[in-house]
């Protein structure tokens, strides 16, 4: 995949991530977390957590893809509050996904 191809689908899912951001009403306190996970981690966190925002992408594009997020989301989304900027990484992992902690699903 061509580096532009991945630069264009970060900030495409920067654009969703900031509708979910606006629609459910994420104040700053609040904010947003990310993960690069598995299939199954990805269903674990959209079981725990509303709203979810996840991106599939090959395992071997996914660094650069969360890099692009993190390089466009500081430079364009002042509004996206991420208190901890660390991504943490589970092995074979194939989405990135963001999800608001402290908004767990009761």
């Amino acid at each position: 995949m061509k580096k532009e191809d991945v630069a264009l689908q970060a900030k495409v899912y920067l654009y969703h991530l900031n509708n979910a951001n606006k629609e459910n009403g994420i104040k700053k306190g609040e904010g947003w977390k990310f993960s690069q996970v598995t299939d199954a981690g990805r269903l674990a966190i959209e079981h725990d957590y509303y709203p979810t925002v996840s991106h599939q992408i090959e395992h071997k594009e996914l660094q650069n893809f969360a890099d692009n997020v993190m390089l466009y989301l500081k430079t364009n989304h002042p509004d996206i509050q991420v208190p901890d900027p660390s991504i943490p990484i589970e092995k074979d992992s194939i989405f990135f996904i963001a999800y608001s902690p402290s908004r767990i699903r009761r």
